[in-house]
Parts: structure tokens; sequence; C-alpha cells
């Protein structure tokens, strides 16, 4: 049977309003209208995929290699169809009432993402995974003595005032500044990043405003940030399998800029901690948790390796992401791509071009080395994505 994939990346945004005829704010709404195609690169032959684009030749050109079919919600030939599994890129009650009314196996209806309860917005809280951060302290691991201490675990708060003691107390540390984050949000929205040691009167309305409608803000560490990776896990049946590790690149806002197209094997810029240790330390402490047991789908662990001194340190959870996600769609690109090229995924703005962008795609054996990828079609409005080799003489970015 084929699959419904539909690409909704405010979903954490959805989950926290807790309304299934949400109206999307403008950002999102836009980034889900330009980048509704990605869920093709994840997608299997057959399936359907939830996108307006009109633009022949990029269906042409990807047909043999994604035979999937570009879809509305209320296409007649969708309704008149027997589906397999809906595959939002995050569960969430708009995503689910969008689809309300297809038809969709027996084998997904009983499946824990099927429908969504108050239980499913602790999937998308910061709350929960500073929770699993937590405990993680209180497992076995070797990969432990590399790790964030204990004095220095996020800390949820719950007034303005919890939130300035953390930020004077962090103002004073070996850190000397502070993140504070909205427990629901993703991709560098709802994050503040406190450099210069200054609570303004704009960060304590953005405070005020983010626990009157949430309820708490997640308070961190600025750490000295070596380098940015995810692990990445496929939930089913109440456990959580690894899959593979990313690394992606951050703005100074936090906001995600790319992916390395690779599926690395060990830990970017750490060769003292073992990836393997790191994933079965996730995979002990996820089993018996709500991400294994009311969720099944893709997860991953955003994680950081960051300088504490004289010592290089992994934070072995930044945040979850209960859902898809840009570093699993670089990861499962890698496809595309020849082993041997530095090859860098992107999510842009249309009107600020990457060096580099301007060079045709250059193919050898079935497999890109080297120039631009574009893996969005051309009647996108402000954002793309897509795929662009460097040369280790003068990358396009660094990631």
């Amino acid at each position: 049977m084929a699959d419904l994939l539909f690409f909704n990346p405010g979903c954490e945004i959805e989950v926290a309003s807790g309304l299934p005829n949400y109206s999307l704010q403008k950002h999102p709404a836009m980034l889900e209208r330009d980048l509704s195609v990605l869920p093709m690169f994840l997608s299997c032959p057959g399936d359907f995929v939830v996108s307006s684009t009109r633009d022949a030749s990029f269906v042409d050109f990807w047909r043999d290699i994604y035979p999937c079919r570009f879809v509305s919600f209320a296409d007649r030939q969708l309704r008149g169809t027997s589906l397999g599994h809906y595959r939002p890129w995050g569960i969430s009650p708009r995503s689910l009432a969008l689809a309300a009314g297809l038809s969709f196996s027996p084998e997904y209806q009983k499946s824990p993402v099927s429908t969504f309860t108050p239980k499913h917005k602790l999937l998308f809280s910061r709350e929960s995974s500073a929770s699993f951060f937590s405990g993680l302290r209180l497992l076995k691991s070797p990969i432990l003595r590399h790790t964030t201490p204990a004095d220095c675990l996020p800390v949820i708060a719950r007034s303005v005032e919890e939130v300035e003691q953390f930020f004077e107390a962090a103002a004073q540390s070996r850190f000397g500044g502070s993140v504070l984050k909205a427990v629901y949000g993703s991709s560098g929205r709802g994050v503040r990043i406190l450099r210069d040691c200054r609570f303004t009167p704009n960060i304590r309305a953005w405070v005020n405003s983010v626990i009157k409608a949430q309820g708490s803000v997640e308070c961190e560490y600025l750490f000295n940030k070596v380098c940015d990776f995810s692990m990445h896990y496929d939930i089913r049946g109440g456990k959580a399998t690894f899959v593979g590790l990313s690394q992606f690149s951050t703005a100074d806002t936090g906001a995600y800029l790319g992916s390395m197209v690779k599926r690395l094997d060990a830990i970017p810029g750490f060769p003292e901690a073992a990836a393997s240790d790191l994933a079965a330390l996730h995979t002990a402490a996820l089993q018996n948790t709500v991400y294994t047991q009311i969720y099944e789908g893709p997860l991953g662990i955003d994680c950081m390796v960051y300088r504490d001194g004289d010592s290089i340190l992994v934070n072995p959870c930044v945040e979850i992401n209960c859902r898809h996600s840009m570093g699993r769609l670089a990861m499962e690109l890698s496809c595309l791509v020849d082993e041997n090229a530095q090859a860098q995924y992107f999510v842009y703005q249309k009107d600020r071009p990457l060096p580099g962008m301007e060079q045709k795609p250059v193919f050898s054996n079935g497999k890109l080395v080297g120039g631009f990828l574009p893996l969005t079609p051309s009647d996108t409005g402000m954002f793309a994505a897509g795929i662009l080799i460097s040369s280790p003489a003068s990358p396009c970015r660094q990631i």
C-alpha cells in the first residue's frame, strides 16, 4: 500500500496550540508551501506526497529515482485510494485533521500516532527533553565521563524571576552567557541567545509572553561550541533503533543552516568518545519513556561537542526532535552523492543565493560529484533547498 507524506515543519507550534484548525504563522506557512516536495526524498515508489508544485521539469527529472505522486488532501485520486501509513513531518492535531476522511491501513489505525491525545504534547516539549537529559546521568556508560557534568544541565523556569536568577548565575559562571528557549519551538524559533550579560526589558517581555503562553522556559548555559551533530533513531514497537549520525550547522541565532550529506561513523571533532557508546546510552534511556510508549517513527537527538576550559565534552541532548528532521533527510540523501565528494545540504532563501549555486550539477556513474543540485522546484516562493559540492581547497561554507 502507498503511504501519504506531508511536510509540516511547524508541527511543534501546532502541538502547542492544540487546535486541529490551527492557522499557521507566516514563516512556517511559507516553509510548508515552498519545501513541500522534500518528503519525496523519504518516499518509496508509488507513495503520495502532499504538494501543489506544477513544475513539470522538476517532476520529470526525479520521476525515475523517486516515482511518487504529488497530490492535495482534497485530491479525488487520494480520496478513493486505500492508503498504508500517514507520515507527516511531525504528528500534530492539525496534520491529523487535514488527513481526516482518508482510508488508512488497519496497521496504521492501531499505531500510537494515528490519533493525537493530550499526552502526545509531551513528545514535543523541551521539558521532556530536559528530563531525558537528567535521566542520562543515572545510567552506566563509558561515555558519561566525556559528557556534560550534572551542575551544567538545563533548568526549567516557570517565572521571570527564576529565569533571571539562572541568567545571573550563568553570566558569572565560566561560560559567561545563557540560552533561553520556549518549551515549544524548533529550528531556531523561540530561542534567545544572551552573550552580553544584559537581561533587557525586551528579553523580560519575551520571557513573560512565553511563560504566559506555554507555562515555562528552558534555560541553558552558553557552551563554547565546537560543532553540532544529531543521533538518529527509529521508534517502533516500544524500542529505539539507531540508524545513523549526521553533522549540521546553525546560525548565531540557533536557526538551522545545513548538514553534511553523509552518514558519519564517529562523533565529529571528538574521537575520544565512541558514537556507538552514545547510541547505546540514548537507546537505553529512551526505553519506557513517552518517546517509545506513545510514538512510532523517526526521532533525532541533537547533540554538541564543546570546550569547557581545557576539556572537550559532549552535550548528549541539546534537544529531542520527535519527528523527521533536516539532518535525517540530509543523511538519507547520501545515496545521491559520490562517497568521496564533500557535499552539503542547505535550506536557503532564494533572494540570498549561496556561492557556487550557479554551477550545474555534475554526475559520474549516476552520483553527484560536482556543482549544485536543486531539491525543490522552480515555482517556490521564498525558500528552497539543494545539495552543493565543495572542493577541499575552497568550501562554500564550513559545517
